[in-house]
């Protein structure tokens, strides 16, 4: 085990005992690891940053990409800041964090960058002049000064474009990604001053440097027995000057980002996140393959889903069919909830016209059938003819479109196992299996953190850790499944709230508001009312 093993180790250690420890999941980010979920994590726990490393006289920072080429120390509250806003930038969410980068103090090169790169992400193309004006820090300049070229060569101002590329690259290295995307640009702006065997040497030169830049090789006329795709960079740099089709590809490039940025963010369920990065690094080399002229099979695939309810088995669906969306196999990626209800009639033959119609409602997109295994209830005196019709359609349907479907089948494990073992077409035509984890009650705690920063909550340090101590009681009685993993966490969160709103009007009654504090906050009484009320129950709370 190396030494970022080795830390990655420790510092998880941490995060279980306390997940709370921002400095905890600074570590884990400086060693490479989950580092979404770990800046997300950052930014929750905002009000421990630090406290560990005065605590214990330690010096523990990390980097984050700051925006496509350049990258930035995260060790203080600033830096974090920074961090959490560049990490919304890169996965798209430009509009959310539009009002914080609007009202921003432009004190620093590294504010100033990350305006410049929101107002180019927006293409509002004054603005991008107008907040990198003063970037002085060499690398952060360079970055913004590739910005600036794209604005004024969307505005058609060529000559100036050339101006404002003639120094680069200084710092960011000649070869490499940077100076091929440099040199793309100076040829869009020879091009547009009419000076096209110019152009071409700049596009040939940006070829040698960056070939899956945009429509760099048809720009440079290169001759090739496969056409090299045209694709954007990984930062939306070459989106604003490709032509429509790299548009395309840019926008296809950036749902599959966010997609796999929304599986980091989600928490636990790592076994799950390998598999699915696993899927993706066989479908990117499976093009890669094609391109090169090798044999490659990769394509869309019908997965089960075996798990218990509340472990995210819905949402992982939605970043499949991002996923299959984004590396352009899938038309919509659309995800298109199902269940036996949905699928099977109550006469023979209602169940081949309704199974029909859901699925051609899927096409281009992913069909989930959730508790799949009652599609053939064994049950059922004389057997279950309307579900076995169903199920025959279904496979019949998931062979013929594959290249425009794909079908999760989701369920208990156990209970999906028996299906499969049913009929040895599903095993054949349903080969890739992801298994979903139950929560560890410091996941549970995190969930919830997460449930109440969303409402608007918060939850104090004695209510934390009666939190803490009930979701380990439930975890420890076997009761966390039952209950329904991350539905528990929501729906306790939610009747904790309701509970202190109770405590607060039989307090105050309608004529003294209280606190913004008393408000917001989640106490212990609130936190203990709640879980009796779910635990008493002892069924899983409402979806």
């Amino acid at each position: 085990m190396g030494q970022f093993d080795a830390a990655a180790v420790r510092f998880t250690e941490v995060l279980e005992y306390d997940p709370t420890a921002a400095d905890a999941w600074l570590g884990l980010h400086a060693t490479g690891r989950s580092q979404a979920e770990a800046v997300d994590a950052m930014g929750r726990y905002r009000h421990t940053f630090g406290a560990l490393r005065s605590r214990c006289a330690l010096t523990v920072h990390s980097r984050f990409d700051l925006g496509v080429y350049v990258t930035f120390r995260l060790e203080t509250s600033r830096d974090l800041w920074l961090a959490g806003m560049a990490q919304q930038l890169a996965a798209g969410r430009v509009d959310e964090v539009e009002p914080a980068l609007l009202t921003a103090v432009l004190d620093c090169d590294e504010t100033r960058f990350l305006c410049t790169r929101y107002a180019y992400l927006k293409q509002n193309w004054p603005l991008v002049l107008e907040y990198s004006r003063g970037i002085e820090a060499p690398f952060l300049r360079e970055e913004a000064q590739l910005y600036v070229g794209y604005a004024l060569a969307r505005q058609r101002v060529f000559h100036e474009v050339l101006h404002t590329l003639a120094p680069l690259p200084r710092v960011l290295g000649r070869g490499g990604r940077f100076d091929g995307e440099v040199a793309y640009l100076r040829g869009l702006a020879h091009e547009g001053v009419g000076d096209d065997r110019e152009a071409l040497r700049h596009f040939q030169y940006a070829f040698r440097c960056f070939p899956g830049h945009a429509d760099v090789a048809q720009r440079a006329q290169v001759q090739l027995p496969v056409q090299v795709p045209a694709r954007s960079p990984e930062g939306p740099a070459g989106a604003a000057a490709a032509s429509s089709g790299a548009g395309d590809t840019s926008a296809a490039d950036l749902r599959l980002d966010e997609a796999l940025a929304r599986l980091d963010r989600m928490i636990g369920l790592e076994p799950v996140k390998r598999q699915v990065r696993t899927l993706v690094a066989q479908l990117r080399m499976a093009t890669v393959r094609r391109e090169q002229g090798l044999p490659a099979t990769a394509g869309p695939q019908h997965f089960v889903f075996a798990g218990p309810p509340g472990t995210g088995k819905t949402t992982v669906a939605r970043v499949i069919g991002d996923i299959f969306a984004g590396l352009g196999m899938l038309e919509s990626g659309t995800l298109v909830e199902t269940s036996r209800v949905d699928l099977v009639g109550e006469h023979l033959g209602s169940s081949a016209m309704k199974t029909k119609a859901v699925i051609d409602s899927a096409l281009g997109g992913v069909l989930f059938v959730d508790e799949a295994y009652a599609l053939y209830n064994t049950g059922y005196s004389g057997g279950d003819a309307f579900g076995k019709e169903a199920l025959q359609v279904l496979l019949k349907r998931a062979e013929d479109d594959r290249d425009r479907l794909v079908v999760i089948l989701a369920g208990y494990p156990d209970e999906m196992a028996e299906l499969l073992s049913t009929n040895p077409g599903l095993t054949s035509r349903f080969s890739t299996r992801i298994d979903f984890p139950s929560y560890s009650a410091a996941e549970l705690l995190q969930i919830s953190y997460g449930v109440l920063e969303a409402q608007g909550d918060v939850v104090d340090e004695d209510a934390a850790a009666v939190l803490h101590s009930h979701f380990q009681s439930v975890v420890r009685d076997g009761l966390v499944d039952q209950l329904g993993n991350g539905r528990l966490a929501r729906e306790l969160c939610r009747k904790a709230a309701s509970s202190r709103d109770l405590r607060l009007y039989d307090t105050h009654g309608g004529n003294v508001a209280p606190s913004r504090e008393d408000l917001t906050t989640v106490r212990v009484a609130d936190v203990n009312t709640a879980y009796e009320e779910l635990r008493s129950a002892g069924e899983p709370p409402s979806r």
